[in-house]
């Protein structure tokens, strides 16, 4: 088990640090935040088997080496996987379309040049919910310079 010290150089390192505890409280892991790229991997491995899928984003996420069994690891990698659902406003499921992350994906690096594949899921989310809200914003003003334009065309 980890000491306060230890937990928080974890947590400037990475900065969301996840407590995983099983059941029966005897086994506790720590975790880091899936990065974008490993959220897209977990799902390119979802599609074939759902199993390993889920073992590979514990295995990428614990930030201690031990070796823990199967079942504790399953039940860590769903723990982070509703944790990337709940991160989001966007309701998502375990294997959302690809599509669908390299649009937005494509959004983040244009309004904040940044890579967005390197940022953790919630942070992600963050900023695309920034990009949406800055496009809805720019949409608007848009809209109200046209209709202002027309009003004054139509009024001369």
């Amino acid at each position: 088990m980890l000491d306060e010290i230890s937990i928080q150089k974890l947590k400037e390192k990475y900065g969301t640090v996840l407590k995983l505890t099983s059941d029966d409280q005897l086994t506790i892991t720590y975790c880091k935040k899936p990065s974008f790229t490993t959220f897209l991997n977990y799902q390119n491995k979802y599609k074939d088997n759902p199993h390993e899928a889920i073992l590979f984003l514990f295995k990428e996420c614990v930030l201690d080496k031990e070796n823990y069994d199967d079942e504790f690891m399953l039940s860590a990698g769903n723990s982070i996987v509703a944790m990337i659902k709940k991160d989001s406003e966007f309701t998502i499921n375990a294997t959302p379309q690809k599509d669908e992350f390299k649009k937005s994906a494509a959004l983040i690096r244009n309004a904040f040049q940044v890579d967005p594949y390197q940022l953790p899921m919630d942070e992600f989310y963050k900023l695309l919910e920034e990009v949406l809200w800055l496009q809805k914003h720019t949409e608007t003003r848009l809209e109200n310079t046209l209709i202002t334009a027309f009003a004054k065309t139509f009024s001369n």
